[in-house]
This record gives structure tokens, sequence and C-alpha cells, in this order.
């Protein structure tokens, strides 16, 4: 910070004069309505954990009158621990014989009058890859957690941990805790963002997100097992929610609130957002269960789910079961990726298995998911749809042809047996298009969701 015009005394005042109001987003105001804003620290992000990047700047003018509120470089307003914005008085020479560091300018930024009381009722679920960690590593992985409970703004110094270290951790807590779903993806060595500060605004979003929650954990507690459970909360992810690419990080579309709190019929999130759904659900029913992100195989960024299923790991995608077509249908359902092992998907569709790439060009690893080598619990699998024969493996496929035809949904989808039985069936895709067409409204099938490693067999059927 080249520049600083706040004396001393001014600051001694602000601490001491702190106000209540809390953040709107936006700059403050001067008395004649021009924007001031203050440049009170380097917010520059070296990353972003849903996989944007880039820097952010703020510029620096002189204060002239009245108080004027702290905003970081984004211009939103800073906010202690309560809440509450911080504010200044606003003085009239540019320049003062004492001049504020750095630290100081932080300290007014985390003083406090006042300790947040979020009451967020931790889970008691097994995290995995906790008990991966050091333990110093697990100490700052507590710190972390107890100060975004506690809505605190630095937890240590920037030369505390290198970003490798710090994005590791800070990467694992915003993944593996989705109750902290007011947490924002910016990393910045030993600071902690969010997407709000008012404990009213968490509390009230809580109560919504909760509303929605219990009601799926009441349904799955009438369940025998623990495949049956999880289909209850991967239907209704599927079917309740909406693709769609973050907005920024001041966006909920990456958190469990745009899945289940926002009011919207059809809840607008991004990968992070049905994993750490399906994540939270999880700790509220007892299943043990982890949200492992990665690439797709054309370089995006992804995130899914690593579920215990009757003691046996087990993959879980509920983003690429969504019937994201177009037009959508949200009729439709698919269980391609409901508890399947690493072999169908790793290194084939699900890259860089549970790293973040840097700004830099850098990865690093949160740590190893449990290895997924069974079936068993596979949807296709356990439901008895695998078909052995090419003849039995014909008949079924058009069966379902003709079940999506009549429900008008999209999706009709077999698994076979071998990769023989695959390709025939494969092969006459042309002959099951004219089938397709014979059925009212349909103008054909598409077989591009078909997956060979999978031995997956699927038909986008097309509608007029």
């Amino acid at each position: 910070m080249k520049k600083k015009f706040l004396s001393v005394l001014a600051f001694i005042m602000a601490i001491s004069m702190m106000a209540a109001g809390c953040s709107d987003n936006k700059d403050p105001e001067t008395a004649d309505g021009s924007e001031t804003s203050i440049k009170v620290i380097n917010n520059n992000a070296e990353t972003d954990l849903d996989g944007n990047t880039g820097v952010t700047s703020a510029t620096t003018t002189a204060v002239t009158e009245e108080m004027v509120t702290l905003t970081d470089a984004e211009g939103n307003a800073v906010t202690g621990v309560d809440g509450n914005a911080i504010t200044v008085p606003a003085v009239t020479t540019a320049v003062s014989t004492g001049t504020l560091s750095d630290e100081e300018i932080e300290a007014a930024m985390t003083s406090q009058t006042t300790e947040a009381n979020l009451n967020i009722t931790r889970t008691d679920t097994e995290r995995y890859g906790y008990s991966t960690l050091t333990a110093e590593e697990k100490k700052l992985y507590d710190d972390i957690v107890n100060g975004i409970e506690g809505l605190k703004y630095k937890i240590c110094e920037e030369d505390a941990y290198s970003i490798e270290e710090w994005t590791k951790i800070y990467g694992m807590v915003y993944n593996q805790e989705p109750r902290l779903f007011y947490m924002n993806s910016r990393v910045k060595v030993g600071k902690l963002f969010y997407t709000t500060k008012s404990p009213d605004a968490i509390h009230e979003m809580q109560t919504a997100i909760d509303a929605v929650a219990d009601k799926l954990i009441s349904e799955a507690a009438g369940k025998s097992s623990t495949f049956e459970k999880l289909k209850v909360f991967h239907d209704y992810l599927v079917l309740n929610s909406s693709f769609e690419f973050s907005e920024g990080d001041q966006s909920y579309n990456a958190s469990i609130y745009n899945a289940f709190g926002s009011g919207e019929a059809q809840g607008n999130i991004q990968c992070n957002g049905y994993a750490k759904a399906m994540q939270y659900l999880c700790d509220k029913a007892g299943i043990v269960s982890m949200v492992v992100t990665g690439e797709t195989d054309a370089g995006a960024s992804h995130a899914w789910n690593v579920v215990d299923v009757d003691g046996k790991w087990y993959n879980l995608d509920c983003t690429w079961d969504d019937p994201l077509m177009d037009p959508p249908n949200y009729k439709n359902i698919r269980y391609n990726y409901f508890l399947v092992p690493d072999k169908w998907i790793h290194n084939i569709t699900h890259m860089h298995v549970n790293q973040q790439k840097l700004s830099s060009g850098k990865y690093i690893t949160y740590f190893t998911p449990p290895a997924c080598t069974e079936t068993a619990q596979n949807y296709f699998i356990k439901s008895g749809y695998v078909y052995n024969d090419f003849a039995s493996a014909e008949t079924a496929i058009k069966a379902e042809i003709k079940k999506a035809a009549e429900n008008k949904s999209r999706s009709a989808h077999i698994m076979v047996g071998s990769k023989d039985v695959y390709d025939q069936i494969y092969a006459k895709g042309t002959e099951y298009q004219k089938y397709a067409r014979e059925f009212s409204g349909v103008r054909g099938i598409n077989n591009a969701a078909c997956s060979e490693e999978m031995l997956l067999i699927e038909f986008d059927v097309l509608y007029n």
C-alpha cells in the first residue's frame, strides 16, 4: 500500500466508533453522492476454488467529509465478525504525519465489539479427507472452520503458509464442510472470505435449507438400504436442479443454498453445488461421503462424490445424471453415474482426481480418495438392467425407447454384459432410429451418451 491518508488518530477513532449496518456490497457514497473507495488491503486472489482465476484491483481516493465505510478491493463493505460494516470518520487532509501500517488497517478490519453467534450444528459423520492430514494440517483445518463459524477475517499472517499449503487446507474445508455455505471460494493466505457475513441472513438461509433437506432425510429414513437412501437424494437433486455456471464469487451456485433454500423450483447450481448438496444430505443421514474435485476430459473444473455403501466405496456424480439436454426435460432422470467404480471414469471422463489447479498452472492434491473397485451397488447391476446376450439386450432397449416415447422423457438406457453385445447394439443405431419414429411426436434418437467403458447404451429420444 503506497499511499495512506488516514491518521493514527482517525484509526483510533474508527475502532471506538464502529457503527451498526450490514454490508450492502456497494461502494459507500460521500455526502454529495459521489462514490468513494478506500483501498484497505490488497485482495488479489491467487485462485478460486470453483475454477475461476483472475486478479481484482481497487482505486484509492481521498476522503473529504462525513463518515465513510471501509471497503475491500472489490468495493464491498468490510465488516467485523459481528456482521456490521466498519466505518471511519473522514479526514480533510490527504496526508498525515502519522500513517497507518497494513497491520493497523487489518486490525481495524478484524476488531470486534461482540462475538458472532451463528450456533452452527457440526456433523459427527466421519471426514475421510481430514483423517489423511498431518497434525499440523488438522490444526489449520480446525482453525479455518472455527474462523468461518466466527465470521473472522484473518486467522494468521500471510507468510505463515505457502499458497499451496493454504489452498489445500482451505479448499478441503470449502469442499468437505457444505454446512458453511456462506464461505467464499476466493483464496488468499491467512484470509477468510464470505458470500455474506450477516448472522441474521445466514440464520434465515439455514432455515430455508433445512426445510427442504430435513424432508428428504425423513423420506430416506423410511428406506431399508443405503442404496435406496442415496437414490432418494440423487433423484431429488437431479429432478430439482438446473446446471448453471457460477456468476462470480458472490454467487451461491456452488453451495447448498441454491440446491435447497433459494426458493427456486429449479435450483441453479454448478457441479460443486450438486456434490456439496449430496454431501450435506449424507452427513445428516450418517452416510460417510466426501466431495471429490477434478476436471472433465474437456478440461473444465468438476466435482462429484465418493460414498461408502455397506463398507465399499463408489463414485456418485449427480451433475452428470442431470438431464442437461436442449430443451431440458425435468421429468427425465438418468443413473449413468450412480455408484460406479473408478475404472469406468478415472482418466476417461473424470481427470486430475481430487486436484486443484492454481492460477500458476500448478496442481495441488487435496487427498487421495479411497479406491472404488466394486460394482455390486451400481444402479444397473443391482437393479437387474444388465443384458448379456444380443437378443435380450435388443428387446430391452426397444422397451426403453417405447417407455420414453410414451412418457415423453428423454433417456432410454440399458447396460450390457460384454463389448461384443455393446458393439452389436451400437451398430444398429439406424434401425432403432426408425423404430423410435414410429411413436407419435418422436423425430429420432441420439446415441452420443453411449459409453463403451461402462458398456452403457443410452439413446436420447428427440421430439418434434
